[in-house]
Parts: C-alpha cells; structure tokens; sequence
C-alpha cells in the first residue's frame, strides 16, 4: 500500500541544502544502488518497473513519471518519499512522464548524432593509420585511444543530459528543462560529480548486468529495473550535493496526492 502522504516539505527551511540529518549530502554510484534496496518495497517496486519498462512507449513513459514523483518527494524531504508503484497510478504516471519522454528526446538526438560521429572519426582514423604503418597493433593503440577520448566526451556530453533529465523530473515542465542558462550553470557546477559519478556507475551498471546474466540470463531484465532506479537515485544524489554546497534549489512541481492516494485518503473517511 502507498505509504502516508505528505504535502508540506519537512526539511529544515534555513537550510535546504543539509540532508535530514544535518550533514552536507555525498554522491555515491555504489550508494545509489544501496538506495534501491533501501525501499521497503523495493522487491515490488523492482517488479514493476520491470513491467513498466517492456509495456511498449507508454510503459517506460509511466515508469519516467514514477521517477518524478520520487525525485520531487525526496527534494521536499518527506519521510517516505518512494510511492507504491503499481497499475493504480498508471495513467496518471504517463501524463506527468511525457515531459520527461520528450525533453530526453530532443537531447538524445543530438547525443546519438555525436555518439555514431565520434565513432565514425575513430573508425577512419584506425584504417587510416593501419594503412599508413602497415602495423595492425599501432592501428589499434590509436583506436584505444581514440575511443578513450571519445568516451570522455560522451561523459561529458552526458553531464549536460544529467541537467536537463534532473530539471525535467522535479518541475515537469519542457520550458523549464530546455531553460539554457539555467542548464548550463547547474552543469557547470555539477561537471565533475557528474562526470566521475558517471563513470563509475558504468562499472557498477555492468557488474549488476554480469550477475543478471550469470542468474541463467532471466536475472537480465530485473537488474535492468534496478540500474534504472538507481541512476534516477544517483540524479537525486548530485541534486542534493549541489544544493549542499551553496546551489539555488529547482523548484518542484506543487506536490498533489496520487489517485491510489486520494482514493485511500476517502476510504479512511469513511471508516474503512
């Protein structure tokens, strides 16, 4: 059952850039994952974003939509701030993850036309410089290279996304997302978390997706629900760090009940 709803933020007002316990936030890739489990329902919540992710377009639209309420909940700090995720709220989860799904796709365009680029530079650099030498293994030293750097820049490319996804889930509004110099400041002041964060969670990503596979391949498509969630509780993490060290806060979307929520909030009216 959806835990108690609270519309008021909790957190200390002087300060809203302290965790609920006083103390300036941290940004953890190992941390993010612990977060998951940290759910009391994490065993059903996993389940059902699993679903969410495999139900065509609206499906991972509704699971964005999830994302954002758990994001805006965790920034007024309420005390149980991860919704029971199931079919109750789905159509109201796929209204307020449409934002979401547009603005990653006006940037993940762009992502994906410098992605298949950089590729395209590397692999005609490789053939080029092995048809120069004559030498297979100098060909791939530069490739190596060269897919270091182009690694890095998708990194830092991904900083700038980390922007945009984190305004879009804790306003849900595309204007607000896209706003340039607001995007630009808070990846400025985020780069290197982001970009040391980030990498890091590749590693973690993959070693969750090793163990998947290793769990007779079925272990495949919860582990991807988990990196989902995670990545979105590692968003939080940066958010919350930058707001810890001095960072004006992004305004949440004015918080309502969920439906599951108004519907238990009548029932408990009536005495049930």
């Amino acid at each position: 059952m959806q835990p108690p709803w609270h519309p008021d933020p909790i957190a200390d007002a002087a300060d809203p850039g302290l965790s609920p316990a006083g103390a300036p936030a941290g940004v953890s890739a190992i941390g993010a994952v612990k977060d998951v489990f940290a759910d009391p329902e994490w065993k059903h919540n996993v389940l059902f974003a699993l679903i969410f992710m495999i139900i065509p377009i609206v499906g991972p639209m509704a699971l964005s939509g999830w994302m954002c309420e758990v994001m805006q909940r965790k920034a007024r700090r309420q005390p149980q701030p991860i919704p029971y995720l199931d079919f109750g709220d789905f159509g109201e989860y796929i209204k307020r993850g449409v934002t979401v799904f547009l603005v990653q796709l006006v940037v993940t365009i762009p992502l994906m036309i410098v992605f298949y680029g950089l590729a395209a530079v590397v692999a005609v650099a490789v053939v080029g410089v092995m048809s120069a030498t004559n030498e297979p293994l100098i060909g791939l030293a530069v490739g190596a290279v060269l897919g270091f750097v182009a690694l890095l820049v998708l990194l830092a490319v991904g900083v700038v996304v980390n922007a945009v996804h984190t305004r879009a889930e804790l306003t849900e509004n595309f204007s607000e997302a896209l706003r340039l110099g607001e995007v630009l400041a808070y990846s400025k002041a985020t780069f290197w978390r982001v970009l040391i964060k980030n990498f890091a969670f590749m590693f973690v990503a993959t070693g969750i997706i090793i163990v998947g596979l290793l769990a007779c391949y079925i272990g495949l498509y919860p582990a991807a629900a988990v990196i989902q969630i995670a990545a979105m509780h590692l968003r939080f993490q940066v958010y919350d760090d930058y707001l810890a060290r001095g960072g004006p806060a992004i305004e949440p979307k004015v918080a309502t009940a969920l439906p599951s929520e108004q519907r238990a909030q009548q029932y408990a009216g009536y005495g049930y």
